[in-house]
């Protein structure tokens, strides 16, 4: 029953999926993290079946591909769009660290943020347009393209247990200042789990992807220490963001070189 009420409680915060109503105790969101990467599963599962499985694989390319964008943010409810959103504000504020994190808690969106998620959207696109187009595309690639989602929660959820926090206090703050080293090992686990799929299912791929996420929480680490001091719940929204996008435009550029 534990178990239970911890991915609800996981779906409640992450997702837009209805969920069983109760009270929560701190030691179900505490454990929530441990589910997180649930919520992709779904995403993912549902972009292979779009895809993948008749009659929706017969719909036109085009009308899968719309669709395929819209999966992530049905799902979550646009919660890791809106953190994107801010970070995309902030970095381009050019300002301080104090003014960046001021420019976190401002409900408002600016230019650059619009800006910002239309470019990356195109990019989202481009990537799942040549994935579904290309002469390699199967159920293992799909199936591949469908972990990418998993694994960027898995990531989301280490980086924002092992790197400082910006703020002392905060959604993200309440969630891992009981989180012990049983929530970091349980992200390591996804992200072994699906490493092993990937390897099994396209070594090429996985082996691709691996040192792609790895670049990618590197570069995370050093740019949000530096821009805000530490990570925060809209830093590790743009991070998931970002870490989908390019996941899915580096499968789609390997199955182009490999063509």
């Amino acid at each position: 029953m534990r178990i239970i009420r911890y991915i609800a409680v996981s779906f409640s915060l992450y997702s837009a999926l209805p969920m069983p109503r109760f009270e929560w105790k701190e030691e179900d969101t505490a454990k929530s993290l441990a589910f997180f990467p649930l919520v992709g599963v779904v995403i993912g599962c549902l972009f292979v079946l779009l895809n993948g499985i008749r009659p929706t694989a017969d719909w036109p390319t085009a009308v899968r591909v719309l669709l395929s964008l819209l999966i992530p943010t049905a799902v979550s409810g646009g919660i890791h769009l809106d953190g994107f959103l801010d970070v995309e504000d902030a970095l381009h504020s050019f300002g301080d660290t104090e003014k960046k994190l001021e420019i976190l808690k401002d409900p408002h969106i600016g230019a650059f943020a619009v800006i910002g998620l239309v470019k990356w959207l195109l990019l989202f696109a481009a990537a799942v347009t040549t994935i579904l187009l290309s002469p390699k595309c199967d159920l293992k690639v799909l199936c591949v393209t469908g972990l990418v989602f998993v694994a960027s929660r898995a990531l989301s959820s280490l980086t924002s247990l092992l790197i400082p926090k910006a703020r002392k206090s905060g959604m993200l703050v309440e969630e891992t200042q009981r989180s012990g080293r049983g929530m970091v090992a349980s992200a390591i686990i996804w992200l072994g789990l699906c490493f092993c799929l990937m390897l099994y299912l396209y070594p090429v791929l996985a082996i691709i992807l691996a040192f792609v996420f790895v670049i990618l929480t590197l570069w995370y680490r050093y740019g949000i220490c530096k821009s805000f001091g530490g990570v925060t719940g809209d830093t590790a929204g743009f991070f998931l963001t970002i870490t989908e996008i390019i996941g899915c435009g580096a499968v789609a550029l390997t199955l182009l070189l490999t063509a």
